[in-house]
């Protein structure tokens, strides 16, 4: 398969995905936006191994995308038959992608095959910087960055972004017997996890949600300071990204955390506002 074809079928799959990164990376020149598809591709494979299967199944599936990833790494990725193989192989050489952000990236993969329970938000923290600070470090490193803060500041980005899916798909992580808000949290508002499980509006589910909310906007004052690190071709996707997340975390705050009943997004219509703000987009948000 020609390292073109490759990359193609990694485009697929984050188009099939309907995920809103793909208007962003829409945004970026060519060598950049494939090299953020075979990223997004390979993570995508993690998620589906232990979102869509359990117990043996999940395990087994999720040592063969990091099989993928160390044939990817390997001397002979060009001649793999997998194209996310060629297509991330050639990524790694091309971005010098260091190996670390992908084996963290598999821990946090593997707290998802166990029970999910955080006691402290210590806890959540590191889950989040293992499955999404380690895609921010990793697209730090394509876009092109002017300054070693950037990479750091790139976990904070990927923490907003995780706490704000967290927020928004919690009745989903409920149903698949997974609590992501930390359980001290929940104990100091009141809100107990079988009202959790139970998906109970009450007056103390509204102070724990506040207060997540609270935090999951301190991260995105913080992550502001990424921009004038960044190269300016990938600027716009940056841009877009975060003006996505960050609407759909106001979103989640304005229906006074009502996550239960519909799974909050942004609008199309929105989201094509908030592209074509992303084109005119400079230095700042």
């Amino acid at each position: 398969m020609r390292l073109t074809q490759a990359y193609k079928a990694c485009e697929r799959v984050v188009r099939k995905a309907g995920s809103s990164f793909y208007y962003g990376m829409r945004l970026l020149p060519p060598a950049k936006r494939s090299a953020i598809y075979a990223v997004y591709a390979w993570s995508r494979a993690c998620d589906d191994a232990v979102d869509e299967h359990q117990g043996q199944d999940a395990r087994e599936r999720l040592q063969r995308v990091w099989e993928m990833y160390q044939r990817a790494a390997g001397s002979g990725y060009a001649s793999d038959p997998h194209p996310l193989v060629q297509a991330l192989g050639d990524t790694i050489r091309r971005f010098h992608l260091p190996e670390e952000p992908f084996a963290s990236m598999m821990e946090g993969m593997q707290m998802d095959m166990q029970l999910v329970r955080f006691r402290t938000y210590a806890e959540l923290q590191h889950y989040c910087e293992c499955v999404a600070g380690t895609v921010g470090r990793l697209c730090v490193h394509i876009f092109g960055y002017k300054h070693p803060d950037a990479l750091k500041l790139a976990v904070d980005m990927g923490i907003a972004l995780q706490l704000t899916n967290i927020l928004r798909d919690l009745r989903e992580d409920v149903e698949r017997g997974r609590v992501y808000l930390p359980l001290e949290e929940l104990a100091e508002a009141g809100y107990a996890l079988e009202d959790l499980r139970n998906l109970r509006y009450t007056p103390a589910f509204e102070v724990l949600m506040q207060r997540q909310v609270a935090r999951a906007r301190q991260y995105y004052e913080r992550a502001q300071r990424l921009f004038p690190l960044i190269e300016e071709d990938s600027l716009r996707c940056l841009h877009l990204l975060y003006a996505v997340y960050y609407e759909l975390l106001q979103q989640i705050e304005a229906n006074r955390f009502h996550v239960f009943d519909v799974r909050i997004r942004v609008s199309t219509p929105r989201k094509m506002q908030l592209f074509w703000g992303a084109l005119w987009q400079k230095q700042t948000v």
